[in-house]
């Protein structure tokens, strides 16, 4: 019960603000609502009715019934209270049945490294999966270290760790209007999700972890989706998301992904504690949300269900 204590309450605030807003103007009703993501609007639309009702809903939810956090600096993990507890380049993993990693036959596609690569090491080093580790701008010091070694990787943008753990300096973009020549790849290049199948060799085989923080492009990359191809080969998809991402560009990962772990972005700023930056509902007493940002109650709502780190596992592996 203790480790599902800070999420209890975070879902119990989301659940007080899901609320039924009454709005004359249909049209208005569309636009603050994001409507646009379903044709079947009648599940949210009263049309016969002098007012429409709209109702602000979450993301479908899978119950895990053994959550994990993975990584995160040693200091982080000695000061976390329990083992659930946010802290810093940490993620969560769902190890319900079929949608665990299988050790030492597990694939984990890392997108978006910076200086902190304790996630990718522990799937690494506990699991024993097949690593594939993405920054184009930053390089932890592992990977540089490596790099320093050998004077011919200087330019190469890509670093074989071992031979289950590579990293690529290499970045992810929602579209390209050319296929890259991968044979003749270059540091900071960005490439499709398409792309980064073929460089991997990843393509039609299953990637137990899709870890995507890539500060801000994660909407197009997600608009580009094959959801067709994620929903037979993707086991979990856990990503941050910025200011930019709407319900309405999420939704689509409904046809076979389920939430089942959140943690909500409250404040715009940096506030930093023993496990590095926090997230909003563990320090209540410091909330820095901006309520004048928001239009109204809808905007509200829609951004505690979006913003911050989304954890989602494939139902098709449960």
């Amino acid at each position: 019960m203790s480790r599902l204590k800070n999420f209890s309450i975070i879902t119990f605030i989301l659940f007080l603000v899901g609320f039924i807003i009454q709005i004359g103007n249909e049209s208005k009703l569309k636009e603050l609502t994001q409507l646009n993501y379903t044709n079947d609007k009648n599940r949210f639309l009263n049309t016969n009715s002098k007012f429409s009702q709209v109702r602000v809903r979450d993301f479908m939810f899978y119950q895990c019934g053994d959550v994990k956090r993975i990584g995160g600096k040693k200091e982080f993990v000695e000061n976390a209270p329990d083992e659930l507890f946010r802290i810093d380049g940490a993620w969560y993993i769902c190890l319900d049945s079929r949608a665990k990693p299988i050790k030492s036959k597990c694939n984990v596609l890392s997108l978006g490294v910076n200086h902190d690569m304790s996630f990718d090491e522990e799937m690494h080093s506990s699991f024993e999966c097949r690593v594939f580790s993405f920054d184009p701008f930053v390089e932890a010091k592992k990977f540089k270290d490596l790099r320093d070694s050998n004077p011919s990787l200087e330019y190469s943008p890509i670093l074989k760790v071992d031979d289950r753990w590579i990293f690529y300096r290499v970045g992810i973009i929602g579209q390209t209007n050319n296929t890259k020549d991968l044979s003749n790849l270059k540091i900071k290049d960005l490439i499709s999700f398409d792309e980064i199948l073929d460089l991997t060799k990843l393509r039609d085989k299953v990637i137990d972890v899709l870890k995507m923080d890539i500060e801000g492009p994660e909407k197009d990359v997600i608009k580009n989706l094959d959801m067709n191809y994620a929903c037979k080969y993707i086991k979990a998809f856990v990503f941050e998301t910025h200011v930019r991402s709407k319900f309405a560009d999420l939704v689509k990962l409904e046809k076979c992904f389920r939430l089942f772990w959140r943690h909500t972005r409250f404040r715009e700023g940096n506030t930093r504690g023993p496990t590095g930056h926090l997230a909003g509902f563990q320090n209540p007493e410091d909330w820095a949300l901006k309520m004048k940002n928001f239009h109204n109650e809808l905007n509200l709502a829609e951004f505690m269900f979006t913003n911050g780190e989304l954890y989602f596992v494939n139902i098709n592996f449960i």
